[in-house]
């Protein structure tokens, strides 16, 4: 079967911008004080991914990475967001 993608790495730094972004989204979630930086970090994967995987389509390279990238955004803000709620559920109960 002949692969009908270029083997190219020029249009993909949406992608690679995007998949940083969810990495480093994902460690700062679990920093408590600082864990809603990670929810706009992974707002901001996702938007970058969707960016690569359009640039991607159009250019006819691999979405490869872009689809990655887009599925560790939505693991980084799923996190962000389930830490960010335990966190102020924690702070509520001793503030009592």
């Amino acid at each position: 079967m002949e692969n009908n993608f270029q083997q190219s790495n020029v249009d993909q730094s949406m992608s690679i911008a995007a998949l940083v972004i969810g990495i480093v989204s994902i460690i700062v979630a679990f920093i408590p004080c600082i864990d809603i930086l990670a929810i706009i970090g992974g707002v901001l994967a996702i938007f970058f991914s969707a960016i690569g995987m359009s640039q991607a389509k159009s250019n006819n390279t691999s979405t490869t990475l872009s689809k990655v990238s887009f599925i560790v955004g939505i693991i980084a803000l799923l996190l962000a967001v389930v830490f960010s709620l335990f966190y102020s559920f924690i702070l509520g109960l001793l503030m009592e």
